[in-house]
C-alpha cells in the first residue's frame, strides 16, 4: 500500500496535545495504522508552478515536475530548496480515507483521546452554483453519469496547504476511486470562472479543444484526442476512456472548460496561493462512491481550514433529447446527512470480549466521533458521520468500539469449554465426494466463485437464477455475481482446453451461493459437486452409468425421472431424486446450441448435485427457472 508522510508538528498542533513521539506512534498503532516510524524529508519546490517535492535520504530531484511536467534537471534555477520537515511515515489505511491528511487524522485522534467526542457538524450554506447533467454522459459510449459538487469559501492557501490538498486528492483517487476508475476529483479556483455560477456536465467529440493543466502561457487549445495521446496525465488515464466516442467535459454555461474528467483539469482554473474559493466536483460510475468521496474531501478541507465555509451546489438533470424528461429531478450537493444504524450492546460485548452496557458502548462510539442515542431492547442507535465510508454493518461499529476500548485493554481469557478439534461434517462429506469422483477417473479442478451473467445464464440459454447474489461494484465484467452452479465453469474449462487431446474428464466440489432469508449476510453457501466429460463418442448411457455409480458408492437410494433443462438435449436428460421425492441432482447430454456458444465441437455430458451426508440436508436447487 502507498506510504504517506504526515508532518509531525502540524499533526500535534491540530490534535491540541503535545504527545511525545513514542505516545503518538502507540496511538496510531491502536487506531490500526501500519506505522513505519519517523523520518526527516528534504523538500524542493518547482519555481514554475510552486509544486513541492519531498525527498527521502539521498533521493534526487525527479527529471520533471509532477504537477506542470517542466524539466527540472536541465536548468539550475528550475527548483529551490525549502526547509526540511519531520514526518511520521505510515501506510495508508485503505478503509479509513478520512484519515489520509493531517486534519482528518487529528479529528480521529482527538476523539480517541476524549478531548473532542461525538459527531462534528459541517453546515452546508445556501447553494451558490448549478450543474446540469446532460444525457450524453449517460450514453453507453460516454458513460460516466454521476457527479457531486461543492463550493468552499474563505480559504487561505500557502505552499504546504496546496501540497496537502494535492496529496489528499491523489490518495482518494487510489483508495476510493480505484485509480480514478470509479471516482475522480477536480478542484478549481472558483474566482477564475469570471463570476459564472451555471455549469454543464456533458460529453464532447474528440476534436473538442481546451488548454489542459500545465499548458504554457499563450499556448493554443489542445483537442481531446491529442491530450490522451501526448499529455502525461492523458497517457496515464487514457485506458479509462477506451471505447468512448465522446469524452466527458465539465464547463461553464459560457463555454469556459473546467476539466475533462477523469483525466485533467484546465490551466485556466488552476489553484494557486491566491485562490480563496474552491469549486469541487467528483465524477464517476456510481452515485454512492462519488458522493462519499466528495464528503470525505470537503470535511477534511473544512477541518484543515477552520475559517472556511461550505456552500451547496444544485445538481439537476437536463431534459433528455431522447424524449425522457429529467428536468424535475434535482438535488443539493453535498449531502452530509448521517447514516443511521442500530447495534446491540450485549452482542458487542460478546464479540469483543468485554462487559458492555448501553452506556459504555455509547461512550466508546462517541470517542469514534459517532452520534448515539438509546435504542430499544438493549440496542444503541448510531448516527454515522457522512465521511465514514467503511461502516456497512453493525460489526463495523463493534470494531470501532473495540478500537476505542483499546485492544491492549481486553483481558485474554480461556474459553469456558475445552473440546477436541475435528473435521467439519461438510468437509468430510466433500472429501468423500472427491474420492468417488477421482476414483471414477475424473481430474479435479478449482474455479472462481465469481462469474458473469453472460456465462452463468446467456451461454447456457437459461434465465438468470432468481436468487443469485449480484455484486454492487464488480472489479470486472467477468465477475459480476456469485455462482449458483458449477456447470458453467466445467464447460468454460473444456472451451479453454480445446487444444488438448480427448477424451477430457473433469470434476469439481465447491460452494454455490443463493440469497436466503434468515442468514446473517443475506446469502447462504451450499456444497455442490459436478463432473463433465467431452469425447467424440459419448452420450447419455455413459453419464447415466457414472451417476448411478456415484450414488451407489454413497450408499444413497435414488431414482431417475425425466428432466427438460434448456441446456440439455430433449429426451437425454434426467433428474436424480431421493425416495421421498427430494431433488438430488441433474445430468444429461449438453444441447448442440450450447456447445456452439462455447466453441465445442464434440459431445459433452454433465452431472451436478448436492454433496449429501449433511444434516439438515438441502435439496438441489435447479439451475433453470
Amino acid at each position: 500500500m502507498p506510504v504517506i508522510g504526515v508532518p509531525v508538528d502540524d499533526l500535534r498542533a491540530r490534535i491540541g496535545e503535545n504527545l511525545d513521539n513514542e505516545a503518538l506512534l502507540e496511538l496510531l498503532g491502536d487506531m490500526g495504522c501500519d506505522v513505519e516510524g519517523y523520518a526527516t524529508l528534504r523538500r524542493a519546490q518547482c519555481n514554475h508552478c510552486s509544486f513541492i517535492m519531498e525527498l527521502a535520504g539521498q533521493e534526487e530531484v525527479p527529471p520533471e515536475c509532477g504537477q506542470c511536467h517542466r524539466e527540472l534537471r536541465a536548468q539550475s534555477d528550475a527548483v529551490r530548496n525549502l526547509d526540511e520537515i519531520e514526518v511520521v511515515r505510515m501506510e495508508l489505511l485503505a478503509v479509513r480515507p478520512d484519515m489520509f491528511d493531517p486534519a482528518g487524522l487529528a479529528r480521529a485522534i482527538r476523539g480517541l483521546l476524549g478531548s473532542e467526542v461525538g459527531p462534528k457538524e459541517y453546515p452546508v450554506g445556501e447553494t451558490i452554483a448549478t450543474v446540469t447533467v446532460g444525457d450524453l454522459v449517460r450514453a453507453e459510449k460516454s458513460l460516466r453519469p454521476h457527479i457531486a459538487c461543492a463550493v468552499i469559501e474563505n480559504i487561505e492557501l500557502d505552499d504546504d496547504s496546496i501540497k496537502v490538498l494535492m496529496k489528499l486528492q491523489e490518495n482518494l483517487h487510489w483508495a476510493l476511486g480505484r485509480n480514478r476508475k470509479h471516482a475522480s476529483i477536480g478542484v478549481y479556483d472558483f474566482d477564475s470562472l469570471g463570476g459564472e455560477t451555471r455549469f454543464e456536465y456533458t460529453a464532447e467529440s474528440p476534436d473538442y479543444a481546451f488548454r489542459p493543466l500545465g499548458a504554457l502561457d499563450g499556448s493554443a487549445p489542445v483537442d481531446l484526442d491529442s491530450i490522451l495521446e501526448s499529455h502525461p496525465k492523458g497517457k496515464a488515464y487514457k485506458h479509462l476512456l477506451e471505447g468512448f466516442d465522446r469524452y466527458p467535459i465539465l464547463r461553464s454555461e459560457g463555454g469556459r472548460v473546467l476539466s475533462m474528467p477523469p483525466v485533467i483539469n484546465s490551466e485556466e482554473t488552476r489553484v494557486d496561493k491566491s485562490t480563496t474559493r474552491f469549486f469541487i466536483d467528483v465524477t464517476g460510475s456510481g452515485r454512492r462512491i462519488v458522493e462519499r468521496t466528495l464528503n470525505i474531501l470537503v470535511t477534511s478541507l473544512l477541518e484543515y481550514h477552520p475559517a472556511a465555509r461550505l456552500r451547496g451546489v444544485t445538481i439537476e438533470n437536463a431534459t433528455g433529447a431522447n424524449g425522457v424528461d429529467h428536468a424535475r429531478e434535482s438535488w443539493t450537493s453535498p449531502d452530509l446527512a448521517s447514516q443511521s444504524m442500530a447495534v446491540s450492546a450485549a452482542e458487542t460485548g460478546r464479540i469483543i470480549g468485554i462487559d458492555c452496557s448501553e452506556r459504555s458502548l455509547s461512550e466508546l462510539l462517541r470517542k469514534m466521533r459517532h452520534g448515539v442515542k438509546a435504542g430499544a431492547d438493549g440496542t444503541v442507535n448510531v448516527d454515522i458521520p457522512a465521511y465514514r465510508n467503511d461502516i456497512l454493518h453493525p460489526r463495523d461499529l463493534m470494531e470501532d468500539a473495540a478500537i476505542a476500548f483499546g485492544y491492549r485493554n481486553i483481558k485474554p481469557t480461556l474459553v469456558p469449554t475445552l473440546t477436541v478439534g475435528k473435521e467439519l461434517e461438510s468437509t468430510r462429506a466433500a472429501d468423500r465426494m472427491r474420492e468417488i469422483l477421482i476414483g471414477l477417473g475424473y481430474l479435479e479442478i478449482f474455479t472462481l466463485a465469481l462469474i458473469s451473467e453472460e456465462l452463468a445464464a446467456d451461454q447456457f440459454g437459461c434465465l438468470p437464477h432468481p436468487r443469485r447474489v449480484l455484486l454492487e461494484n464488480p472489479i470486472s465484467g467477468e465477475q459480476t455475481e456469485l455462482r449458483t452452479s458449477l456447470l458453467p465453469m466445467i464447460l468454460q474449462t473444456f472451451a479453454r482446453n480445446r487444444h488438448n487431446s480427448l477424451p477430457q474428464r473433469i470434476c469439481e466440489v465447491g460452494e454455490v451461493t443463493f440469497l436466503e432469508e434468515g442468514v446473517g449476510t443475506g446469502a447462504g453457501e451450499h456444497p455442490y459437486a459436478a463432473l463433465g466429460a467431452v469425447a467424440p463418442k459419448i452420450g447419455f448411457a455413459e453419464i447415466r452409468a457414472q451417476v448411478e455409480s456415484i450414488y451407489r458408492e454413497l450408499d444413497r437410494p435414488f431414482k431417475l425421472v425425466p428432466a427438460s433443462e434448456p441446456f440439455l438435449i430433449p429426451g437425454r436428460g434426467a433428474s436424480v431424486v431421493s425416495e421421498d421425492g427430494a431433488k438430488l441432482g441433474i445430468f444429461g447430454e449438453v444441447h448442440p446450441a450450447v456447445l456452439e456458444r462455447f466453441g465445442l465441437q464434440n459431445p459433452v455430458v454433465l452431472w451436478e448435485g448436492i454433496v449429501p451426508g449433511l444434516r439438515p440436508e438441502q435439496a438441489y436447487d435447479s439451475w433453470t427457472r
